[in-house]
């Protein structure tokens, strides 16, 4: 006989504290890194999040540069324009 899947009440406030943790941590991160890093880092998210509104095109050169272009239709509210 196996137990119920039911989570522990423990074990969803443990969750939710370590989430909480890291989206500190995260956001502090982001504090750190230059605007156009920031941006760039959005727009990649943006990408995984809403496929379908972008396009990408990967670049690689002879020399081993890899050059990602992200680029969208879908014009920024004036909360996150950079």
């Amino acid at each position: 006989m196996s137990l119920p899947d039911d989570k522990l009440p423990l074990s969803s406030f443990v969750q939710e504290e370590m989430i909480d943790g890291i989206r500190e941590t995260f956001c502090q991160m982001l504090d750190l890194l230059p605007p156009v890093a920031r941006l760039r880092f959005l727009a990649f998210l943006h990408l995984v999040e809403q496929p379908g509104t972008m396009t990408a095109t990967l670049e690689i050169q002879p020399s081993g540069t890899l050059r990602l272009t992200l680029d969208t239709a879908i014009a920024p509210c004036h909360a996150h324009r950079h």
